[in-house]
């Protein structure tokens, strides 16, 4: 357990209250936001200890440090804190500063040009004089107490709306800290509103860096301290708000300790030699109501144990099952906060100790489940699935077993080879693993989705026929394009399964069942003697009855199909290869497009919808 240690410094104005922890080198001093405490930076200081060591101070009139009277500037904030480091034996130090902390650290840098090594600057309002006094307007007083406590609801709301996504221990926290010292508060923001920034970071002669989540109210202003220090190095977070130290603790720690190095290891008189840490930008699922929103964060790149590898993930592909999920229809038990979607392409960049038969480089794709060789399916196979509760690959690097990912196709690239995971394993494991797929076969599929036309992608392949039965006359028309022998609209002719059973010359050898409750029974009907039907999926709702008497005396089969085995997914890449099948991709989103991809993939797609890292 990560020691924290509480502590005060006595200086002449009072006592200022702090946490430490130990470590080698010069220590790092962190200095926190209005209106919380040093308490901000408990995360980063977990990650610092035996590492560097450092101190967190609580700013006076927050947390337990001293009140100051009358209206004090930010020169008055770095005193009493440069008396509060004289005081604890500081003599050099790296400063970090957060939101109000950059300000006092610009000052205390000024102050201190011997003793200040470093400045990381972390949310810093770089604004013209008349720039502060609209945000003076706007956040400069706290809300007066009132009798009915109305107050205490304003302040709320206000603190609520200063984060990306609702956490209730974050905004209660910041909630606090605005009711509990609401004279601090005002007193440290009527400070920064005075100070002319410009002007004190002309003084600032120490190497300077610049820490800024993306959709941080003050991210607006690093353009205006670019232009004010060419060359500094801007590394960015992710989606916290004004909360980076508690959202993003991992890539706040690893960059102070970086800087903090390149500035101690670089030549005197030579230009700084460091390099920010390597990144990892990872969405997650937070629960919200009946369903998920989507969580942006930057964490720090994980690290491959013995048996895994660490994938640079180029591209991921979108399931049903992905979308059931983010709306609540899918179960995942009490999860919260995991990374979703489990279909992954991209290449090796590091391997763990024991691996064999990979390299960094390859490029490999994500096996849907991580502990299924091949074989019947067993419980450890069933809970090592991908994105529905547990770890997902919605990260630009994501660790896998070593047995949990298979070579690509060289014909094929990362969005085409992302598509293999889930429905392509799906498709032919239904086909050829359960189905025993053979030349002249008959297969029915249901829809235009991804399953469905890998289904009629590798039924073509073996030399069998297909029919594809849709509700969009424009997409049956592609399917057709693609091979589809028979194509029938189920809108125009509800009892499908005759029409097909017909045209196949006494009913079908394969059915592709994706609709549930309201087309299962179809399904066993458009079957011929000897027929099989993969049970799939739910498009229709689960449910659903199969006539036994039927299927007793045709000699029917039907088969529930969770995905496939990473063999039926290495034996489609040799397939894919060998036939040299182009998979279909509907659309391609960006990252940054994610939810326009959900939203595809919601409406219904023909083929896959891929998003691109």
């Amino acid at each position: 357990m990560t020691l924290i240690r509480k502590a005060y410094a006595d200086t002449p104005a009072g006592q200022v209250h702090l946490r430490r922890v130990d470590g080698p080198g010069d220590p790092i001093v962190l200095l926190h936001r209005t209106p919380v405490s040093s308490a901000c930076f408990d995360g980063v200081l977990a990650r610092l200890a035996g590492r560097r060591a450092a101190f967190a101070l609580d700013t006076p009139g927050f947390g337990q440090s001293f009140k100051p009277e009358g209206l004090p500037s930010t020169v008055d904030y770095g005193a009493w804190l440069l008396a509060a480091l004289d005081a604890l034996g500081v003599e050099r130090f790296h400063l970090a500063g957060h939101h109000t902390g950059t300000h006092i650290g610009a000052e205390i840098a000024v102050a201190a040009p011997d003793r200040v090594r470093s400045l990381l600057l972390n949310g810093v309002l770089f604004a013209t004089a008349e720039e502060r006094e609209m945000f003076r307007a706007q956040v400069g007083q706290a809300a007066p107490i009132d009798a009915h406590g109305a107050y205490l609801i304003q302040s709320w709301g206000t603190m609520k709306g200063l984060l990306p996504r609702f956490d209730a221990q974050l905004v209660q926290t910041e909630f606090l800290g605005a009711i509990g010292a609401p004279d601090g508060r005002n007193q440290a923001f009527g400070a920064i509103f005075d100070q002319d920034f410009a002007s004190v970071f002309e003084g600032v002669t120490c190497p300077v860096t610049v820490l800024q989540a993306a959709d941080d109210p003050l991210a607006g202003f690093v353009g205006r301290i670019r232009k004010a220090r060419p060359g500094v190095v801007v590394t960015t977070q992710g989606k916290t708000g004004v909360a980076a130290p508690e959202l993003e603790p991992e890539i706040f720690a690893e960059t102070l300790l970086a800087f903090a190095a390149g500035v101690e290891t670089t030549p005197p008189n030579t230009p700084l030699q460091w390099t920010p840490p390597m990144t990892n930008r990872r969405f997650s699922l937070v629960r919200a109501g009946q369903g998920f929103e989507l969580a942006d964060s930057i964490v720090s790149v994980p690290t491959p144990g013995p048996g895994e590898v660490l994938v640079r993930v180029r591209a991921v592909a979108l399931n049903r099952r992905d979308v059931m999920i983010r709306q609540g229809w899918y179960p995942v038990g009490e999860a919260d906060g995991f990374t979703p979607l489990s279909d992954a392409a991209g290449e090796i960049v590091a391997v763990g100790e024991g691996v064999e038969g990979l390299a960094v480089g390859d490029r490999v794709a994500s096996t849907f489940f991580q502990n299924w060789a091949g074989g019947r399916i067993t419980f450890p196979a069933v809970i090592s699935s991908l994105g529905a509760g547990g770890p997902g690959v919605l990260a630009e690097h994501v660790v896998l077993s070593a047995g949990g990912v298979v070579k690509l196709p060289d014909s094929l690239d990362f969005v085409q080879g992302a598509t293999l995971t889930c429905s392509g394993v799906t498709a032919w494991s239904s086909l050829v693993t359960h189905g025993g797929l053979q030349a002249g076969d008959w297969v029915v599929t249901l829809g235009t989705g991804g399953v469905s036309l890998w289904g009629l992608q590798i039924a073509k392949a073996f030399g069998a026929k297909v029919a594809v039965v849709g509700g969009d006359d424009a997409k049956l028309a592609r399917a057709a394009q693609l091979g589809a022998d028979l194509t029938v609209n189920y809108r125009t002719t509800p009892d499908w399964e005759v029409a097909v059973k017909e045209a196949s010359f006494g009913g079908v050898q394969h059915a592709l069942e994706l609709g549930g409750a309201g087309t299962l029974a179809k399904s066993q009907g458009a079957l011929g003697v000897g027929g099989h039907v993969a049970v799939i999926g739910a498009l229709d709702g689960f449910g659903g009855t199969l006539d036994a008497s039927a299927m007793v005396m045709a000699a029917q089969r039907a088969t529930a199909i969770s995905v496939g085995s990473r063999a039926d997914h290495q034996a489609l890449s040799d397939f894919v290869a060998a036939k040299g099948i182009v998979p279909q991709v509907d659309s391609v989103f960006a990252l940054d497009a994610i939810e326009g991809a959900y939203a595809r993939a919601d409406k219904g797609a023909f083929g896959k919808v891929v998003v691109t890292l």
